[in-house]
């Protein structure tokens, strides 16, 4: 017996933990160069296109470049307004899945593929605004996406800068490449379930602290500092209580995060006192993290972009998810093209059986 577990063992290719470094399959989607501080959706700079284009014109892009919508109508099935207060967001998505008919992916043309998708980005702001409040708000024909989004949370028409500033935001967070949520999203379309069940899986491994959930805690960090004289004593006094500095350090940037460099100029734009502290914070976090090759990541100053724009803290990981939801939707709809279920193999330590 052990000498067959050894046999099985030998064949098994042994790889980093975390998977890091190790490419699991080919994408057309995008990609991050972490050395040089870049990132790009099917080529195109993602920086260049939050700088100069609409959230509806890049999301196009990004789900299949065909050059049709991957917006449309974001009203809510009508049998899901009373139900909304059983529902945080992972079982409103499954139930709106359900509600406009997903199927198994398996089971579908590209072309239902492609509806199914665009039904779903389209929907999840009305969606997330309507747990938040509790009652549905049927968005407005007038407004865009993302002026929808906004006005959907707070009830008033939003300014165009905060319009433009959640935009740019938004259109950053469309794809990053194979982070975890997005593998997640690729690893449940392999079994050939429906586009619901991918994102449902995909929003539950973004809600991890590890990934997703962590913006809400870089304001916590700012209100401790509360002013930028009192920044270096209360981050050594972090780092001296061995807990994580917020917003510095990345898994794949060794150069400067685009994201971070981007969301600085729309935060000195539209809060010039807010940008002042948090650029103040970011120096002095680089000061006194010095040799650890850490740098500023865009969880700095998104929170910071996003409270000033009027989204609840507790609606950032929300949030982020109305964007990133095209970008899963782009992987899972590749990922069927691969008509082979993601099964990897794990070496047995335990008992000897």
């Amino acid at each position: 017996m052990t000498g067959l577990a050894c046999a099985s063992m030998a064949e098994l290719i042994e790889v980093p933990r975390g998977l890091h470094g190790v490419a699991v399959t080919a994408t057309t989607v995008g990609d991050v160069l972490g050395d040089e501080g870049y990132f790009h959706y099917r080529g195109r700079s993602a920086v260049e296109l939050a700088r100069t284009s609409t959230f509806e014109e890049v999301a196009a892009i990004v789900l299949d470049d065909s050059g049709a919508p991957a917006i449309g109508d974001g009203t809510l099935p009508a049998s899901l307004a009373p139900l909304l207060d059983r529902f945080d967001l992972r079982t409103g998505l499954s139930a709106l899945a359900e509600a406009i008919g997903t199927r198994a992916l398996v089971d579908l043309g590209p072309e239902q593929r492609r509806v199914d998708a665009v039904q779903l980005i389209s929907a999840l702001p009305t969606l997330v605004a309507a747990l938040h409040h509790g009652r549905v708000t049927p968005p407005r024909a007038d407004l865009g996406h993302v002026a929808n989004y906004l006005w959907m949370l707070t009830g008033v028409d939003p300014t165009p800068e905060a319009v433009r500033a959640l935009e740019t935001y938004l259109v950053l967070t469309i794809d990053h490449g194979f982070n975890a949520s997005t593998f997640a999203a690729r690893v449940i379309a392999s079994t050939g379930t429906d586009l619901g069940g991918c994102l449902v899986g995909a929003l539950a491994a973004l809600s991890g602290p590890r990934h997703g959930a962590s913006m809400a805690k870089v304001l916590d960090m700012l209100d401790g500092i509360a002013e930028a004289d009192r920044a270096e004593v209360w981050m050594r006094d972090e780092i001296a209580a061995r807990r994580r500095l917020m917003g510095f350090g990345h898994s794949v940037y060794r150069a400067p995060d685009p994201r971070c460099t981007l969301l600085s100029e729309v935060l000195a734009a539209l809060s010039p006192e807010r940008h002042a502290l948090v650029a103040h914070v970011e120096q002095t976090g680089l000061r006194v993290l010095a040799g650890r090759r850490l740098v500023a990541n865009v969880d700095l100053y998104a929170p910071v972009v996003l409270e000033a724009c009027g989204v609840p803290r507790a609606l950032f990981t929300a949030t982020f998810a109305v964007g990133r939801v095209v970008g899963w939707c782009a992987h899972a709809l590749e990922q069927c093209a691969e008509a082979k279920v993601i099964r990897p193999a794990a070496y047995y330590v335990g008992p000897p059986p």
